[in-house]
């Protein structure tokens, strides 16, 4: 090879050699390039939609800890200072690679700070409702869901009151959410996350509304009597007491309960006696109402309807639940006015019988 084939060469070598380089350096910075192009526009505001909401009416609440920037970089809002001081939890610091137990550690962090800075944060709140037609949760549960709108791009406290249903109750611990979010080459504005909750037995006051019959026989009364209760001035449930379910009624929750015996039988009056389910059983509670209805304040109530019939008749063996035998006439005048005129009756033949006896002996 001559020394100009030589030259050649080498300069091919090193051109292609450049080239690569090159390349390469176009590659590496190709992803860069194309998140530099991702900018959020200003007045750009985001939707965040809490799916698989357990409770219908639950409530969620957001708190704006962090607002972000053209670029996506989050600050804290000026309300968050104390909480990044005191913690060294700072927003600016998160990123793709942040840990799901430093965002949890800093959501339940937080938390704190927001509960006693009450309207120190942008905060908005919603409660969860049926999701639209087609959209219910692929595990069974109702699809409801909470829905946020006109956020301004940040990171946000999701937090959740507690709430009960069908014997569990539903808590959800605090998370975080940052709005909007990074699509491939765009940032989406319309973000779902999925409520994670904690679910729990429940905890909840018990009362019971139990049928009394009185001064009649199981021949002669109803088979069933229908009974509302209110919570408040709200109606809650209308239920039928009777023989198949020991004409008892037993429900959960906190609320201001009194019932009232729908269409009282003729024939019977209708009187309820209010005790707190704690006390002893037989034991009278607080008040009693003669109209058919009573009002409870106080959780755990026994409510006890007691129809009496207008006219007595004999209990016949092997009654319901709520038979109960006829208590003592305290209005009978003569039920203790003739023990008392036998007493004294009693009494005075003693001292006539003392007397005679004297008499005889006087005229020995």
């Amino acid at each position: 090879m001559t020394r100009r084939e030589t030259r050649t060469a080498g300069f091919a070598r090193r051109s292609l050699a450049a080239v690569v380089v090159l390349l390469a350096a176009v590659l590496v910075a190709a992803p860069v390039t194309a998140r530099a192009q991702v900018r959020i526009a200003d007045g750009t505001t985001c939707s965040l939609t809490v799916e698989r909401c357990p409770v219908e009416g639950q409530a969620f609440h957001l708190a704006q800890l962090a607002s972000m920037d053209a670029a996506g970089r989050l600050t804290a809002v000026p309300a968050l200072a104390d909480a990044v001081a005191e913690t060294g939890i700072d927003p600016a610091t998160f990123d793709e690679g942040t840990t799901g137990e430093t965002l949890s550690r800093a959501a339940t962090s937080y938390a704190g700070y927001v509960a006693s800075a009450a309207g120190s944060f942008v905060e908005k709140d919603a409660k969860a409702a049926a999701a639209t037609a087609g959209s219910a949760a692929a595990d069974g549960k109702a699809g409801l869901s909470a829905s946020f709108a006109g956020l301004e791009p940040g990171m946000y406290l999701l937090t959740a009151d507690p709430a009960t249903a069908n014997g569990t109750t539903y808590t959800m611990l605090p998370g975080l959410v940052i709005v909007p979010r990074v699509d491939g080459s765009t940032y989406a504005t319309d973000c779902q996350v999925e409520a994670k909750f904690e679910e729990q037995p429940q905890e909840r006051p018990h009362n019971r509304v139990i049928k009394l019959w009185q001064r009649d026989s199981a021949s002669t009364r109803p088979d069933s009597v229908r009974v509302a209760i209110y919570d408040g001035d709200q109606p809650y449930r209308e239920v039928t007491l009777d023989a198949s379910n020991n004409w008892t009624y037993e429900w959960d929750g906190e609320g201001s309960w009194s019932v009232r015996e729908k269409d009282v039988p003729a024939g019977y009056t209708c009187s309820v006696l209010m005790a707190s389910a704690s006390a002893n059983a037989g034991q009278a509670g607080s008040g009693q109402a003669t109209s058919g209805q009573a009002t409870a304040a106080q959780a755990g109530t026994d409510f006890t309807l007691t129809n009496k019939a207008a006219s007595e008749t004999p209990n016949t063996p092997g009654g319901t639940r709520g038979t109960t035998k006829p208590g003592p006439k305290t209005g009978d005048a003569t039920s203790t006015l003739l023990p008392e005129v036998l007493l004294c009756a009693g009494g005075a033949l003693l001292i006539f019988g003392f007397a005679g006896r004297r008499k005889e002996k006087d005229r020995a």
